[in-house]
């Protein structure tokens, strides 16, 4: 499959006739990753949109003890960067692989050049952008009015709306340490590990090597 044809399954470019992407393409710049290679450093200018091809990536913020902060994984055909390409501010996050994986970037400029000449474009990454200030006003909402297990149990069914695979009467999911789920759900690590032992015991997870499998029907809670 072409870059172009890749592309196409982007959401940000699903609308973009395929001869025009193929033009896109040429200005961009694909590149691997090895696990756990670093590909942007928070702090870093935000001067390029990347785009996964394969492979998933996390974000992270890093302590001053060299512990990770969960913020988010992005999955084939998500994207990020794209606050910091629009405000030009530095990058907030660290952008780390989770395996070996893909991506392609475009700079700032081709990237505007096309949301002007591509109206189509420039509206979807509005949805996008408001998608995501949804999510974070879910969040603060659920830190007010969710208790411990609800609160994993929404993060994770929203982690398998984006990058769930359905299997019977399950959803699966790479499987979060108690860590990472703490950290995306403002909690400490041993009620984590408390609610995902009672989760587990009434059913609602299973928890097979690398996998978290998630039990139907969405938001039991």
């Amino acid at each position: 499959m072409s870059l172009a044809e890749e592309l196409k399954n982007v959401e940000l470019f699903s609308r973009v006739e395929i001869s025009r992407l193929e033009k896109i393409s040429q200005t961009m710049k694909t590149k691997k990753f090895e696990k756990e290679e670093t590909v942007l450093h928070r702090g870093d200018a935000g001067t390029e949109l990347c785009i996964v091809l394969s492979g998933s990536f996390r974000a992270v913020l890093i302590d001053e003890d060299g512990d990770e902060i969960l913020l988010h994984r992005f999955g084939k055909y998500d994207i990020f960067g794209e606050f910091s390409l629009i405000d030009q501010k530095e990058r907030a996050g660290t952008i780390i692989a989770d395996e070996e994986s893909s991506l392609c970037k475009i700079g700032r400029e081709p990237f505007l050049r096309l949301m002007r000449e591509e109206p189509e474009v420039a509206i979807t990454m509005l949805q996008i952008l408001v998608g995501r200030l949804r999510k974070s006003d879910e969040l603060i909402e659920s830190l007010a009015f969710l208790n411990v297990k609800e609160r994993i149990l929404k993060q994770l069914f929203d982690i398998a709306k984006e990058n769930g695979d359905k299997n019977g009467n399950y959803t699966r999911i790479k499987k979060l340490t108690h860590q990472e789920i703490s950290s995306m759900i403002g909690a400490s690590r041993e009620s984590v590990t408390k609610c995902m032992k009672i989760l587990n015991l009434e059913g609602h997870i299973k928890i097979k090597g690398d996998n978290l499998y998630l039990r139907e029907p969405c938001h039991p809670y």
